[in-house]
């Protein structure tokens, strides 16, 4: 959550003109919420990690859609929600995906992709404007074209990278580098 704190306002001055830092901001607020949902695995609640996980990719999901960043761009408030389903929607699944089988992380990619695929190439193709951001569909398609494979990777060597989050000092030394992108972010931003 801090990081998504920090960050968000490092690069408020750029997402208010550029929808592909608009876009990149909400990306690091679901990694920022998956890196604490991760580090809260061990709690048991009640729900099925496959509900919480599908939960959590609709929430972060949703905010892609161009009617809904348009309203969230004219209200503040609804602007402070979104951010919010975002780190909470990263949280529930940095939570619940490492309790998840292969069938249900498959399920979990095929969902994102039948949601993405179509947003990104209406986007790549100039299908629907963003009201706050004319003309950057198309940029901020290809940025999101990039982001998807990174996630198909995340979900493919899950093992491995849950491995490596299992050490202390692996994750200590994650968490120090996004610490340092974030100052870094914010220094530029000045």
């Amino acid at each position: 959550m801090l990081f998504a704190v920090l960050v968000s306002p490092a690069l408020t001055s750029s997402s208010e003109h550029s929808l592909v830092v608009h876009h990149i901001v909400h990306w690091l607020m679901v990694v920022a919420g998956a890196v604490m949902g991760y580090q809260l695995r061990g709690l048991r609640p009640l729900l099925d990690p496959r509900a919480v996980a599908s939960a959590g990719l609709c929430a972060a999901l949703i905010w892609h859609l161009p009617p809904l960043l348009s309203w969230a761009e004219g209200h503040p408030i609804a602007h402070v929600f979104a951010h919010a389903t975002l780190v909470i929607g990263g949280g529930a699944m940095g939570w619940a995906v490492p309790k998840l089988g292969a069938g249900a992380k498959a399920a979990l990619f095929i969902a994102g992709t039948v949601v993405m695929w179509p947003l990104v190439l209406a986007e790549l193709g100039g299908a629907f404007v963003y009201s706050g951001y004319p003309g950057q569909a198309a940029s901020a398609g290809v940025v999101e074209l990039m982001a998807m494979p990174v996630a198909w990777l995340a979900l493919a060597f899950w093992g491995p990278i849950h491995l490596l989050f299992s050490q202390p000092v692996a994750l200590l030394m994650v968490q120090a580098l996004l610490a340092v992108l974030t100052v870094l972010a914010w220094a530029a931003a000045i």
